[in-house]
């Protein structure tokens, strides 16, 4: 076990100056991190967007989500979970009192602005801030369904594909999850994963009542199993955030958010770099 300790932390963050680090876990977020939901989340809050507009008696005649509306949700931290953002757009569209989908619809420019005073529950804040024409129970069933598919229909997870191609017993130090799905969405992700053997204590859910960006999903995980020294592996500012809040380990940012701990294209080069570690190789 000595190849995995005293990271040399200079080495893999910019050249910020941190003291050589011996971590003792592994903590993984799911979208985007250990999946690839490009082609499944934001198509789903598209789609739940357009049908559940136009379902209310209104004309959907643009796409409901875009990669810039993506993006600027994505950074602020408090909007993890992708069935709320269909709702809150939904419910910021009917409050625009217009018909039409393509001018309900703010523009990524807009929509920061529109978002700048959101604290940490997107939930309380959408609420406070418009009418809730659109239920949010109706729409988070809605998105689920076809999330899961059934019925004739194909399922959106489906379309995803696991970005870190290895079995969890296999990584270099003892792997966990803390992510911002349910259980039901979390069954459906080990599937995709291979990884139907994982056990249930090691996974923070949503269900728990544990969200990002709370650090509570990560103090658990360490707290359950006697861990000081995490690395949270995230692509996200939530997850960015909740391993700041936790007051311990380090974090390593996958993909393209800003700097904010060392940063990897992708998990399998993070773990490479970091523990000289190879797919299929302790």
């Amino acid at each position: 076990m000595d190849l995995y300790n005293n990271i040399d932390w200079t080495e893999h963050d910019g050249g910020k100056i941190f003291p050589r680090f011996s971590p003792d876990c592994l903590i993984f977020d799911v979208d985007g991190v250990l999946i690839d939901v490009r082609m499944s989340f934001p198509e789903l809050i598209r789609a739940a967007v357009e049908c559940e507009w136009s379902g209310a008696g209104f004309v959907s005649d643009e796409d409901g989500y875009s990669d810039g509306l993506n993006s600027v949700l994505k950074r602020h931290g408090s909007f993890n979970d992708d069935y709320d953002i269909a709702w809150i757009l939904l419910n910021i569209c009917a409050a625009s009192g217009r018909e039409k989908l393509s001018e309900a619809l703010p523009l990524p420019g807009e929509l920061e602005k529109i978002i700048s005073s959101c604290g940490g529950d997107c939930v309380a804040w959408a609420r406070a801030s418009f009418p809730e024409k659109f239920g949010r129970g109706a729409i988070r069933e809605a998105c689920f369904r076809n999330y899961e598919g059934g019925g004739g229909m194909s399922g959106a997870y489906l379309a995803e594909t696991p970005m870190l191609k290895a079995h969890w017993s296999a990584l270099p130090l003892p792997a966990y999850v803390y992510t911002g799905r349910d259980k039901n969405e979390w069954r459906l992700a080990k599937k995709t994963l291979g990884w139907e053997d994982f056990p249930d204590a090691r996974a923070v859910t949503i269900d728990s009542g544990m969200m990002k960006p709370s650090p509570d999903g990560i103090l658990h995980i360490c707290a359950a199993f006697g861990h000081k020294a995490p690395l949270f592996f995230g692509d996200t500012m939530s997850d960015r955030m909740a391993l700041e809040s936790s007051g311990r380990g380090r974090f390593v940012a996958i993909g393209g958010l800003p700097r904010a701990g060392a940063e990897y294209d992708n998990v399998e080069r993070a773990l490479s770099l970091l523990f000289g570690w190879r797919n299929g190789e302790l």
